[in-house]
């Protein structure tokens, strides 16, 4: 039995469950409805600043544009003055309709200034003859077409006017220069753009600085359909681990051929290093564990082992037992939680495969640095990741202007580098649905990477011993016991002092007031001292009953309870003492 999330015919479902086959039973994931959003690469975003060059234009009759054209081209050839510039991208011929506003404006006044200040910066004339000495029938005419010589570089000024005198002995063209992109546009909306501020560009849907745009499209047509139930069920996986308190709620799933081979949450305190003293085992991340649970898994095909959907195997397979929590510093290798169990004892991967080659990972926050690099090495095909991180991320290359460092992006772009030796695509999964209760996961990381307490309480009555606190949240709590403790503590020598009181100044019929006021003082007293004691403990690192590291959170429950009974008990005897001395 497989994961499938193709149960509808390829359809994503919305809001819709989908009952997925899991070990003796069904799991039931309803997708995550959204859409894929395809990160752009760092060379593209590099882009965004225009680069441009400065062409040669040239205004001739319609009838004469081819062979002024053939003849640049061919003189350009012949007398190049450096390496060429490609400009396929623009257009060589022009109609008056089609050039951009500032440039029919300039064109049709045809100032014999040596520039003109344009939107697209300084246009040149270069005219061996004035304006008033040209005949009427050379002025701007509907017959006329422009002409996108070469590049500046490409030609001297000298070599391009003695052709055009050539050509035109009676009445030499005008010759300008204006700015024109040097490289090709890499979507049509640029193209667009750059054809209302430069010249008229062409958009061939060819893309020189990341991966083709049919390749995105036809990538994205086949993970769109089942990408809900992918995020989905890395959330879930997420979700299991954060609450055993082994991470902080991220998740991941790999997927081969539409079928889930592993499904790992983020496990980096399940090896029992204490939270309060380092951010965890960086080899537990949720992507860098589901890549070791690939590994697990191609062992455990070479090693012939059998695999079923019965539980006793599904350990076998695991190597841990089902109510064991993983105590080994290599605990990222095995599975933490029983989804991720079923997961890996499916029958989902062939026997010799390379790597993680032709597989796809979606991960519920945009992975680290590091584990971009591990997807980069593990020869990963595609990516998906949910909420992006811009203090840590490795994949997003858009980096945000005047924020902080921690909210602008580290702008790495791993997926796509040149200098690097392997390529993929990837995409940010915007989720439709992120208010959801079910999309807390996403909310699990601040952009700091810190978690809250709030996103994490799960209670038990009045005990919350799988509540997650950040570091300075237990600091507040411990300074909130210590005040505590302190009013403890005055409150017994406020007894004490009541008692001293009564022995020193009243008679002997009230001695039993003072010492019961003694007595109450010296269980304030105890009480407060057996607080502290518990108070401390827990929080200091403790190994639990599975070996895993834990730092046990309780109210204060039993402390006022003993403290209320106390506290009845020596009120009544007050009140019966009282009375007594009436009689």
């Amino acid at each position: 039995m497989t994961f499938d999330p193709n149960a509808n015919n390829g359809h994503q479902q919305d809001h819709c469950s989908t009952n997925i086959p899991v070990g003796n039973g069904v799991a039931t994931i309803v997708p995550r409805v959204g859409r894929l959003v395809a990160l752009r690469t760092k060379a593209e975003v590099d882009h965004d600043v225009v680069q441009t060059a400065r062409a040669y234009v040239v205004k001739v009759p319609q009838k004469s544009a081819n062979e002024v054209l053939k003849s640049a081209d061919t003189l350009i050839r012949e007398h190049a003055t450096t390496e060429s510039i490609n400009i396929q991208h623009l257009r060589r011929i022009v109609k008056q309709e089609h050039l951009p506003v500032h440039l029919k404006h300039a064109f049709a006044c045809e100032y014999d200034v040596a520039t003109y200040d344009s939107a697209d910066g300084p246009l040149h004339l270069y005219s061996t003859v004035q304006t008033s000495e040209r005949p009427e029938a050379e002025q701007l005419s509907e017959s006329s077409l422009y002409i996108l010589v070469a590049p500046t570089t490409s030609l001297s000024i000298l070599a391009l006017s003695a052709l055009l005198a050539s050509l035109f002995p009676s009445q030499t063209p005008r010759l300008y220069t204006i700015k024109v992109p040097l490289h090709p546009p890499t979507t049509a909306s640029q193209a667009q753009e750059w054809s209302s501020m430069y010249w008229p560009t062409v958009y061939k849907k060819h893309n020189p600085f990341g991966p083709q745009p049919s390749l995105v499209a036809k990538a994205e047509s086949e993970l769109l359909p089942s990408a809900g139930t992918w995020m989905a069920l890395a959330l879930n996986v997420g979700r299991e681990t954060r609450e055993r308190g082994y991470g902080i709620g991220a998740g991941a799933v790999i997927v081969e051929n539409g079928r889930a081979v592993v499904a790992a949450g983020d496990g980096r305190w399940a090896s029992g290093k204490p939270k309060i003293e380092a951010d965890g085992n960086p080899m537990a991340h949720a992507v860098m564990r589901a890549i070791a649970l690939v590994a697990t898994k191609r062992r455990q095909l070479l090693a012939h082992t059998p695999t079923s959907s019965g539980a006793a195997e599904v350990e076998e397979i695991a190597g841990v037992d089902r109510n064991e929590r993983a105590t080994s510093v290599k605990s990222y290798e095995n599975p933490l939680t029983d989804l991720e169990r079923q997961c890996l004892a499916q029958d989902s991967v062939e026997a010799g495969g390379y790597l993680c080659l032709d597989m796809d990972i979606f991960a519920t926050h945009e992975p680290c640095v590091m584990c971009s690099m591990a997807i980069l090495h593990s020869r990963f095909g595609r990516a998906v990741f949910g909420k992006q991180m811009p203090a840590t991320g490795g994949l997003c290359t858009e980096v945000k202007e005047g924020v902080t460092t921690s909210k602008a992006g580290l702008g790495y772009g791993l997926f796509w580098r040149s200098e690097l030796n392997w390529r993929l695509l990837a995409w940010r999964w915007q989720d439709g649905n992120v208010d959801d209760e079910e999309a807390d996961g996403y909310r699990v990381l601040s952009e700091n990477t810190h978690y809250h307490a709030s996103d994490n309480y799960h209670l038990r009555l009045h005990r919350a011993r799988s509540v997650i606190l950040t570091d300075s949240e237990l600091v507040e709590i411990r300074a909130a016991q210590r005040t505590f403790e302190g009013a403890y503590i005055r409150t017994a020598l406020g007894q004490f002092s009541f008692a001293l009181v009564i022995l020193k100044i009243f008679t002997s019929e009230f001695y039993s007031i003072g010492a019961l006021f003694a007595i109450y003082g010296t269980g304030i007293l105890l009480t407060s001292l057996l607080r502290r004691q518990q108070g401390n403990k827990q929080f200091f690192s403790e190994v639990g009953e599975g070996g895993l590291n834990e730092k046990k959170f309780r109210t204060s429950g039993n402390v006022v309870a003993v403290l209320t009974v106390m506290s009845v008990a020596a009120y009544g005897c007050l009140l019966g003492l009282t009375l007594k001395l009436g009689d």
